[in-house]
């Protein structure tokens, strides 16, 4: 396994330069719309396995570019859920610790 590096993050792949060209198609799929499925259905029948992996974190990129960020005081349900969440989890990491 090679290690390969894409927009800050870290992957590790057997073919670099397949997983990369397939990351860039998966980027490019996700923000006009195709159909992915086909795509990946003949990835696997090829046994490129390398360039499904680069294909499907490419479109994980690309929809997490596409997420819009909340302010810290977001009212959306979402929010406030996770910062009780949060909230919750340092109240026992904290009485942990006290005791």
């Amino acid at each position: 396994m090679i290690a390969v590096l894409i927009g800050g993050r870290r992957y590790e792949s057997s073919d670099p330069a397949l997983f990369t060209a397939a990351y860039r198609a998966g980027e490019q799929a996700a923000r006009t719309g195709e159909d992915t499925d086909a795509y990946i259905r003949a990835l696997y029948a090829q046994g490129e396995h390398a360039a499904i992996a680069g294909y499907l974190h490419g479109l994980a990129a690309a929809a997490r570019q596409q997420l819009t960020e909340h302010p810290v005081d977001c009212p959306c349900h979402a929010c406030v859920a996770d910062r009780r969440a949060l909230t919750r989890h340092l109240h026992r990491v904290w009485r942990r610790a006290a005791a």
